[in-house]
């Protein structure tokens, strides 16, 4: 099972009041939720092992089996530790279906906590991690129309830094790198 990963935190879900600032040495708990830039693949079951293989940030390519469906609320896998993922799964998954594809890792933005856990069946999903390091986006958003703007795909870059400070921060984009302690997960 892996145990260090690299998860994607969003400054709003800290200026929600979901979580307080992150600090290095930090043993933080919280679940995994996941989300795919494009549709994840079913894949034929036999003979598989889960994975998770870092990539680049904290997107990882996957290959897993979908441990549990909630309705067409949200699912969650198994890629060597359990995530969610609010929405449906692909067409025709189910439980026990393996899947593979390209996907984010970040920190729950509470949904997980505030309601999906509270679900007789819900499998648990909080993990206890320590912060062994923290970066910070540097790229400035450029304006794409009127509407959006987006980090300037030039200058992506990461700066590591000591805590999050998410108010001050605005809108920013966290690297946690993380340790998962061997306790097992709860709701």
């Amino acid at each position: 099972m892996e145990s260090s990963l690299i998860i994607g935190l969003s400054s709003w879900v800290i200026q929600d009041g979901n979580y307080s600032d992150f600090k290095r040495g930090d043993h933080p708990a919280f679940a995994l939720e996941f989300r795919a830039p494009s549709a994840l693949s079913l894949v034929e079951g036999s003979g598989q092992a889960v994975s998770l293989a870092h990539l680049r940030d904290s997107t990882y390519r996957i290959v897993g089996k979908i441990v549990h469906v909630r309705d067409c609320e949200w699912w969650a896998i198994d890629v060597g530790v359990l995530m969610y993922q609010a929405g449906r799964p692909p067409p025709g998954a189910e439980e026990g279906s393996w899947i593979e594809g390209e996907a984010y890792v970040g920190v729950d933005h509470y949904a997980y906590m505030e309601r999906f856990s509270r679900h007789h069946t819900a499998p648990g999903l909080i993990y206890d991690w320590t912060i062994e390091m923290i970066e910070i986006q540097t790229a400035p958003f450029i304006k794409v129309d009127e509407r959006q703007r987006v980090r300037d795909p030039e200058r992506l870059g990461w700066r590591q830094i000591d805590a999050t400070d998410a108010w001050k921060d605005g809108i920013a984009d966290y690297l946690l790198h993380c340790e998962r302690l061997a306790n097992p997960p709860r709701r």
